[in-house]
This record gives structure tokens, C-alpha cells and sequence, in this order.
């Protein structure tokens, strides 16, 4: 499962948006941003552009015109999510490259929205807060009149924002000030009830007290016609998408994906569950060194090429199909040690290191097996043993 569930009894908790606000003061403010650093530099231990290190805040130019819901628990935010109304006259340039905007033009004022900054405690993390927050937001959402919300995902928590309600429509994006890797751009239509029901979103409950209008999803899908690529992971059973992944590679996943070998088709398919296939285009950089990870990238078409500048003791490599890249971050709990580029038009398969951690609880024998598997990869074999931590993981709590 990913990080954060949005389950039934999540669901039900919808009683309590009364508890998700607004900040409206200096000093509400300047809590969230204390909050985000505390999360992402204390316990985290990452290193995002605009940390105000003397004051342990963490705000960025887009604070100053953004509308900041958080949830605190007796003095303290526990949670807070960042929502930014776009002005396509003075829109970030990245914003505009990310979310291709001009597609958007035709729009209202007020209609198009940008989330970001999606921070909960990691006490909590398992807790009804979560879902209550992001619900408060897309309550706040349908008030406002919001036709569409777009964020930017690291793939990781790809299937998580698709059971949410948002889609993949874009090919992928860079941010330079996100040490992150390439990010996919998602868009949530939030007067579309009919999709988010068809894919289980908690919004859909919040959404039936309110006029919904198929519209923006039809347009979106007319806009955009590589979306059926881009299908959510929970519209197809999971016999569908192994079969899938099956016909892409050429034959049984478990014999073909080297870090599942030993592995029966069984202990396979429960191991990736919610992995991801995504797309990159040819020539783009995957990764760079010290990019933060958070899954196992397994190349099942196309070529990657896994390079090393500044270290010439480890060897360049082209990756085929069933290698796989970023095992580090699993292994080692550090950054990428490489960098990442498509040299073809590639599909990933994308498994979350949470994943991971998850079905070793279960299913230790499984796990072992797999580490023992990636530790012969290109990107496993030449990490110090020193730093290896098998068991050990670091849990993310950001839903950027």
C-alpha cells in the first residue's frame, strides 16, 4: 500500500472538516512553515531550495499568494496542503511549462488551481488526518468554483493521487528547484463525480452534495488524447495488468525481471501489486546524483542509460528490459548514487519503496530474496557494505 490510505474509515470521517483551516494570520502562517521544516529538514533530512535555516522555516515565493489549509492538534499543525489560484497572465513559467497551461485558456479566472506542499506528521501518518485534510481542500474547491487542480508527483505516490481523483495527462517534468527527479504533472477534475466514483476517490462523497458535470472531464480527454495511456491503475483488476506487464515483456514477469528471480508468480504478483507503468521519452534524465527516490525503477521496454560522472571506479551501463535502477534508496536509505537517461522511449515499471518495506512485514522470505537479487544489479553491486541497511527504511512524509 502507499504511504497514506484513504480507506472507508477515512471516509467517515468527513464529519470533522470543520477542523481543516484556513490560515488567515501571520502567526498561522508561520506555523505551517515551521511545520514543513520540521518534516522535511529535521526528520527528513532534506535539503529543498528556500529553507530559512536561522528562523527553521520552510516557505517559497508561491506562499505569499497561496491559500494554506492545515489541521493542528492543541498548539501544534500536524498537517497542512498549499493551494495556489492560477493567473494566466502572470503564471510561473514552470507552472505553465509543467501543466501546459495555454491548453487552459479558455477558462474562467479563479478556475484553475495548482496544489502543492502536502505535508502530515509522521506520527499521524496512518491517522483519519490525512483524508480529512485533502478532503477540506476539495470541499474548498467546489465553493470556489475550481474546474481544475493540478500537482506535480513523484511517481512513487502515482497510484495514491490517482485513487484521489487526479489523472496523469502530461509526459514528465523537471521542477530545478526539486531535487526529486522527473515528476509527472496530474490534474484533478473535481465537478467530474462520475470518475472519481469510478475510481473509489474519497471525493466522491463530498462531491454528491454538490452539482457535478461530466464536461471537464470530457474536454480534458479530448484535449489530451494520451490519456487512455495514462489509465488509473485501479480501473484494471490486477489478473489485467499482469497479464499486461506479461505481453510488454515477452513472458513471465518472475523470470524475466532479474530481481524477482527464485520468486514464485504468486509471492511475484502480491510484491507489485501497486507498481506503476509509466512512460519516458527518449533522451530525458530520469535521475541525476542525489536525487531523492522512493521506488525501484525495472526497465520492461526500451534502454536506460546508468552512468556515474566524477567516479571512475564504477562503469557506465545500458539497462534492458528486467534490469532495474535506484535500488539504492532501498538498500542503502541515500540518494541516487547516478544518473538516469532514456535512451529510447522507455516503459518503467515503477515499485514503491513502501511497497517494499509493507510485504516484508508478511512476507520476510520474499524481500530477502529481492535484496539479495538487487544487490547484483548495476546499481546495487558497488554500494559499501558499510552503509547497507537491510530492514531499515526511510518513510517520506510528504505527498508532494
Amino acid at each position: 500500500m502507499p504511504p497514506y490510505s484513504f480507506g472507508a474509515t477515512m471516509v467517515a470521517q468527513y464529519k470533522s472538516l470543520s477542523h481543516v483551516k484556513i490560515a488567515s494570520t501571520d502567526e498561522e502562517r508561520e506555523a505551517i512553515f515551521r511545520f514543513r521544516y520540521r518534516v522535511y529538514i529535521e526528520e527528513m533530512n532534506q535539503r529543498p531550495a528556500h529553507a530559512d535555516h536561522r528562523r527553521q522555516q520552510l516557505c517559497d515565493p508561491h506562499d505569499r499568494s497561496a491559500v494554506l489549509f492545515y489541521i493542528r492538534e492543541g498548539d501544534e499543525v500536524v498537517a497542512s496542503v498549499r493551494r495556489n489560484f492560477i493567473d494566466l497572465a502572470d503564471c510561473p513559467p514552470g507552472w505553465c511549462e509543467a501543466f501546459a497551461l495555454d491548453r487552459f485558456a479558455g477558462f474562467a479566472a479563479g478556475a484553475l488551481t495548482v496544489s502543492s506542499r502536502f505535508v502530515i506528521a509522521h506520527r499521524l501518518r496512518h491517522s483519519t488526518i490525512a483524508a480529512r485534510l485533502v478532503a477540506g481542500a476539495y470541499r474548498h474547491s467546489r465553493e470556489a468554483g475550481v474546474r481544475f487542480d493540478f500537482l506535480l508527483c513523484r511517481w512513487y505516490l502515482i497510484d495514491l493521487y490517482e485513487h484521489l481523483g487526479y489523472r496523469r495527462y502530461l509526459h514528465n517534468y523537471r521542477d530545478p528547484n526539486e531535487p526529486v527527479g522527473l515528476m509527472t504533472p496530474m490534474v484533478c477534475v473535481p465537478e467530474d463525480a462520475e470518475y472519481l466514483r469510478s475510481v473509489g476517490s474519497p471525493f466522491a462523497r463530498v462531491a454528491d452534495g454538490f452539482p457535478n458535470d461530466i464536461t471537464g472531464g470530457v474536454w480534458l480527454f479530448e484535449q489530451f488524447p494520451q490519456l487512455p495511456e495514462f489509465s488509473s491503475v485501479r480501473s484494471t483488476p490486477l489478473e489485467g495488468r499482469w497479464s499486461k506487464l506479461r505481453q510488454i515483456l515477452g513472458g513471465p514477469p518472475e523470470q524475466i525481471i532479474r530481481m524477482l528471480r527464485g520468486l514464485s508468480e504468486v509471492d511475484a504478483k502480491a510484491l507489485l501489486k501497486h507498481a506503476i507503468l509509466h512512460r519516458v521519452r527518449v533522451g530525458r534524465v530520469i535521475l541525476q546524483p542525489g536525487d531523492q527516490l522512493g521506488a525501484l525503477f525495472i526497465v520492461v521496454s526500451g534502454t536506460v542509460a546508468l552512468d556515474y560522472p566524477g567516479n571512475s571506479d564504477r562503469p557506465p551501463n545500458i539497462l534492458s528490459v528486467g534490469e532495474c535502477f535506484a535500488a539504492e534508496g532501498l538498500l542503502a536509505s541515500c540518494g541516487a548514487t547516478g544518473q538516469a537517461v532514456a535512451l529510447s522511449e522507455v516503459q518503467l515499471l515503477i515499485l514503491p519503496e513502501q511497497t517494499v518495506v509493507q510485504t516484508e512485514r508478511k512476507h520476510p522470505q520474499t524481500v530477502c530474496r529481492l535484496r539479495t537479487n538487487l544487490l547484483q544489479e548495476p546499481c546495487g553491486k558497488f554500494l559499501s557494505p558499510v552503509v547497507l541497511h537491510p530492514g531499515k527504511q526511510q518513510t517520506n512524509d510528504r505527498l508532494h
